[in-house]
């Protein structure tokens, strides 16, 4: 039989200093030490157990013998010598030696498995060999399984968290279960990705699933468990253009909200299901959070809760439309609202959608590996728990609030974070447009014969002073027609000048010719 032919190198490990970026700079210091086994087309990567800073290392050809020790006389930062590091590497290459040779003269043919195990054996490290990368997994999922169940307001997990790393197992399972710490190349996740891929699941599902492996490597290294870290390198390939541009983000518009405050409903448990929905539009409260809200929470005239996804302490001020919600519901029971189910609440809230007419065709994308699908259903089945929150923070944007005020209240620690909440439809972004519509103000009131009394009465300087005033203000000079109509007794254009004002300057707009009324009623009555 002829001899199995293999080959052992030693190399230290490359890594930067930002994984995630190829043009980053090296590292140099204190670098793992690994064996690379080559047999049969195939190849393990053994970590020697030792680091190394590059200087200290040789890797070069000696009179035609290729050379790959850490260099006479040197230490790595555990105080391991070089003739002690160097040993170690000796004594690993005769045991890849024997290794070959056993299987040989028993005529196994060598795999990475076999080879792996007989390996460990040789170095006495036989207790390794025996989990398996699926049952580490196992002994993480465990320990946070058992965290919640005995101590759950100190879980690191929270039940949906430790139901996808479930859910990974089974992924992982059904690649391959025989994977360990050695075989995690990235060349290995990378077939991961795609077998994932491969599966009909969404770039999106895939991209959150391959940072979960990432959570349960970096707790294993941290363990000690995972010695081979080339897995901080590596890039995934298939990116969710969807989840960039907010494509599937579904958000009620201003006016799908009144309509949805306005709804007559006889049914006491779609009532409750709109309550709660509208409670979270205009808290920017997730479902969870809602539904566990106590009376005791509330008090003083405001919300003072810790979240449940996130531990965040937050204060909300409650204002008139939050406390006739509420009100609407005795303080008979520990909670403010009757239980509910997430699944049961989503239903109901399609339900609603399709009493409140919320027909319009809406187009959900998915990216399956390069592939992109297009689904268009009516906007009411999209109707969930996460739309409240969205629609929270794209009306308060809308309504002129300030980030740092919005995220003071979602508990966003960035605003990045928070804008992955935000849904600008055509009418957003055409009101923003409108905005920069500051070049020239196209008409003013002294276009339309303004009187000296009509000027006094609406605080406006005389012409010269008022149009080098105005020049970049064109909502005022909007403002200021719309007035100067209302006076004149033009109701119709009084309106179409309301219309044409951002909808933060509308209500603005409302109180000054409430005040002016208001001021025109008491002139009339002193005379």
């Amino acid at each position: 039989m002829e001899k199995y032919k293999y080959g052992i190198k030693f190399r230290l490990e490359k890594r930067r200093e930002n994984p995630k970026d190829k043009e980053s700079k090296l590292i140099t210091t204190n670098l793992p030490i690994n064996a690379d086994i080559t047999f049969n087309g195939m190849r393990i990567f053994y970590f020697t157990g030792h680091r190394i800073d590059a200087e200290k290392w040789i890797d070069k050809v000696v009179d035609g013998v290729r050379v790959q020790q850490v260099k006479k006389n040197n230490f790595n930062l555990k105080g391991e010598s070089a003739s002690e590091i160097n040993a170690r590497l000796r004594r690993i290459k005769i045991a890849v030696e024997d290794v070959f040779n056993r299987l040989d003269v028993n005529g196994i043919p060598p795999t990475k498995n076999n080879v792996r195990d007989e390996l460990k054996k040789e170095l006495d490290e036989e207790t390794m060999s025996r989990k398996t990368l699926l049952e580490y997994y196992q002994m993480l999922v465990d320990l946070r399984e058992k965290e919640l169940k005995d101590t759950p307001n100190r879980a690191q997990w929270k039940k949906g968290t430790l139901t996808k790393h479930k859910t990974m197992i089974r992924h992982l399972e059904g690649f391959k279960r025989q994977l360990y710490f050695e075989d995690v190349t990235e060349e290995l996740l990378s077939k991961f990705e795609s077998y994932l891929i491969g599966k009909n699941l969404s770039n999106s599902y895939v991209h959150k699933s391959m940072k979960d492996i990432k959570t349960f490597l970096n707790w294993a290294t941290q363990m000690g468990y995972n010695r081979v870290l080339t897995y901080q390198n590596y890039q995934q390939k298939f990116k969710d253009e969807s989840a960039s541009n907010n494509t599937n983000l579904f958000a009620l518009t201003n006016e799908e909200l009144k309509t949805l405050q306005r709804l007559e409903i006889s049914r006491r448990a779609l009532d409750r299901t709109r309550d709660m929905f509208l409670f979270c539009c205009f808290t920017g409260l997730r479902f969870s959070d809602v539904y566990k809200l106590e009376w005791k929470d509330i008090a003083d005239g405001r919300i003072d809760i810790v979240t449940q996804k996130t531990n965040q302490h937050i204060k909300i001020p409650m204002n008139k439309t939050l406390q006739k919600i509420v009100a609407k519901y005795p303080k008979l029971e520990k909670r403010v609202f009757p239980s509910i189910s997430n699944q049961k609440y989503n239903d109901q809230l399609k339900e609603l959608g399709k009493i409140a007419g919320f027909n319009e065709e809406w187009v959900k994308v998915k990216q399956c590996g390069n592939t992109v699908t297009r689904e268009k259903s009516p906007k009411y089945e999209f109707m969930s728990s996460h739309v409240a929150r969205r629609t929270f923070v794209t009306y308060a944007l809308r309504s002129g609030w300030q980030p740092e005020v919005i995220r003071a209240i979602t508990g966003h620690t960035t605003s990045k974070m928070m804008m992955n909440y935000v849904k600008m439809d055509m009418d957003a972004k055409q009101e923003f447009m409108n905005l920069l519509d500051h070049d020239e103000i196209e008409e003013t009131v002294f276009d339309y014969d303004i009187t000296d009394e009509e000027r006094k009465t609406l605080d406006i300087p005389v012409k010269d002073e008022y149009l080098e005033n105005i020049s970049h203000n064109r909502e005022l000079a909007i403002s200021h027609l719309g007035m100067l109509f209302q006076r004149r007794g033009d109701i119709e254009k009084s309106v179409d000048c309301m219309n044409q004002l951002p909808k933060s300057e509308q209500v603005k707009f409302m109180q000054a010719l409430i005040s002016m009324k208001f001021q025109g009623l008491k002139d009339g009555k002193s005379k």
